[in-house]
């Protein structure tokens, strides 16, 4: 496939929204401020404000893993729904009270209707099934994903009926908009390369893919013509010929199989059309013509193993947290195509949101000592899964300020104190958000505050690019080309300057350029002690419903052993070990409270 290009005057935008656990509150808020900018700017071009900068920015492919999955799938819902920003969390005491707040899917969804306690409520494993799907109870995850998708349904419904009035959609999406979810594939995929040799048997080289996607294409998203079908994308609201595919449930389904947190929350069955696999592009061989179409690979399949392809998942984060590679091929065309990266002709960049770069971390981690087999074992898997997450070249790009096709948002929060992290869900492996609603109200509004920042400060683009030198000599010509449309930087003191050689390429309108206040650290009420002694009872109970359906498994499982695996299970059924293990809970929990000012 030949390198793709944007549409005149047009630059194209790729989201990725890395894994965050309970973080995706972070996420969502920076997606919040993201598409109010957006919908300010289109209002202005709408009312034919000649000194409103012109040129279009489009969002042409959005992927996500775990956390960031959901909210991609939500962001695909918003023109159905409309969008509601959420604005004046800085005038609010609690999560419901903002004026959007039941409106907004991003801020509902995370903010508001996600509940730890739920999350320990034994309801799951009651009945007749004997079976531990998770730590966690994943109920409420299903939950607010049926009630999302009954909410776009019912959307579309309406626009549909006779006489509804018609529905102005935002330009700013593509139609139809990709959608990219990572998915930790624990059955894989199998391939086989060919290679040249002698002999007789197979002529290649057998390999499982275990690093999966799902992706989808959503349908009227904008109020003009759609593109074609892109190539191994489920359609999502596509009326072909008077048959409408709706394709919501998929793409729910594929949401929740990338937030399938490794044990903690319930890993997913999924099916994946084939055709995902068989319309994948591959980097071209070295030395062919830039006209030359990218290569596909056919997986190594019985053909009744073709449609579709069924595997269970995990965490899509767990083997691709930072799915970047698919947003960029959406963008260039091919794999092997570069996106332009100088300020003065790029045209497309990826856009990265990732509330835990670990940039501030450990130069090295600790050489701790794993002569023994068991520190071996449990060192491998962490192992593994790091190596699968190094992309040193992919992630520095995002860092080089000489580089415009791609952009980094992450947490920062000025004047945070010695003890205290940026976001309030970072703690205990990023689930501490869960916890309590205030800390995911304070990163909802940190993600907000960055957003705006971060297109006022860096989402710019040369003035001599061609995308956008006519408004600029336009306002020059006219003195209107004001702070508004150029970018400012950070100096010293804490001032900032007008760099008069970059405009924005989404300019902050009037409405939206009122500096967003970041929320105070929060702060459980009654502290960190009392708020572990009202959930211990919750605790003890999920504890206790697990183990009770655990160790019988076990047991079973070990019954033709006596030996030392038949001891240990008969151990964990011991009430003195989940004594010990619920103390441990519980003293964890409050630690990280209490370490990070939080109660």
């Amino acid at each position: 496939m030949p390198a793709r290009s944007p549409a005149e005057g047009t630059f194209e935008l790729g989201l990725v929204m890395a894994g965050a656990v309970s973080a995706g509150a972070y996420t969502a808020g920076v997606l919040d401020f993201l598409f109010e900018a957006l919908d300010a700017w289109e209002v202005h071009k709408r009312a034919g404000d000649a000194n409103v900068p012109d040129h279009k920015v489009q969002i042409r492919a959005v992927s996500g893993a775990s956390a960031g999955g959901i909210v991609s799938a939500l962001s695909a819902m918003l023109p159905f729904t409309r969008h509601h920003p959420v604005n004046d969390l800085s005038r609010v005491v609690y999560a419901n009270s903002p004026a959007n707040g039941l409106k907004n899917l991003l801020y509902r969804s995370w903010v508001a209707d996600i509940d730890f306690e739920q999350m320990l409520g034994t309801k799951d494993l009651s009945g007749s099934s004997k079976v531990v799907r998770s730590l966690l109870n994943s109920d409420v995850i299903d939950k607010v994903a049926g009630a999302a998708v009954a909410e776009v349904r019912d959307a579309i419904k309406a626009e549909r009926m006779p006489g509804a009035p018609s529905v102005t959609r935002p330009g700013y999406l593509a139609n139809p908009l990709q959608l990219f979810l990572s998915l930790a594939n624990l059955r894989g995929v199998p391939y086989l390369i060919t290679m040249q040799t002698e002999g007789g048997g197979v002529r290649g080289h057998r390999m499982k893919a275990h690093m999966d996607y799902a992706h989808f294409a959503v349908f009227g998203t904008n109020n003009g013509p759609h593109e074609s079908l892109p190539g191994g994308a489920t359609p999502v609201n596509w009326d072909k010929g008077g048959t409408v595919k709706d394709g919501w449930d998929e793409l729910i389904g594929a949401s929740m199989s990338t937030s399938a947190f490794p044990v903690g929350l319930r890993s997913r069955p999924y099916k994946n059309d084939i055709s995902v696999y068989q319309f994948k592009l591959w980097s071209r061989s070295f030395g062919d013509a830039p006209n030359t179409r990218a290569p596909t690979i056919a997986p190594d399949l019985n053909p009744n193993e073709a449609r579709p392809y069924e595997f269970w998942t995990c965490d899509g984060g767990l083997l691709n947290n930072e799915p970047l590679e698919y947003a960029r091929v959406a963008l260039s065309g091919a794999p092997d195509e570069r996106n332009p990266r100088d300020a003065k002709v790029a045209d497309r960049a990826i856009l990265l949101i990732d509330p835990f770069p670990d940039d501030n971390g450990q130069r090295a981690p600790e050489n701790r000592d794993l002569g023994d087999v068991v520190s071996l074992i449990f060192s491998l898997i962490p192992s593994l899964i790091s190596q699968a997450r190094f992309k040193p070249q992919e992630l520095a790009l995002a860092l080089d300020e000489s580089v415009y096709s791609r952009f980094l948002v992450a947490p920062v929060r000025e004047g945070r104190k010695e003890k205290e992290s940026d976001l309030a869900s970072s703690g205990l492996s990023g689930f501490a958000g869960f916890l309590h609603e205030s800390f995911r109200r304070h990163d909802f509004q940190l993600g907000r505050a960055n957003c705006q920042k971060f297109l006022r400060d860096h989402l710019a683009v040369h003035v001599d690019n061609p995308i956008v030198a006519g408004w600029v000599s336009r306002l020059r010509t006219n003195g209107q080309l004001t702070r508004f449309h150029t970018r400012t930087r950070d100096v010293a003191l804490g001032t900032d300057k007008v760099d008069t050689n970059f405009v924005q390429l989404i300019p902050l309108m009037e409405s939206v350029s009122q500096r967003v206040m970041p929320l105070p650290w929060p702060k459980i009420p009654d502290g960190a002690t009392q708020f572990v002694e009202r959930l211990t009872p919750q605790l003890k109970a999920r504890l206790e419903a697990v183990v009770e359906r655990v160790v019988p498994s076990l047991m079973k499982l070990m019954s033709a052993d006596k030996g030392i695996f038949a001891g240990l299970v008969g151990w964990l059924a011991e009430k003195k070990l989940r004594s010990k293990l619920l103390e441990i809970a519980t003293e964890k929990i409050a630690d990280d409270l209490k370490a990070r000012g939080l109660g």
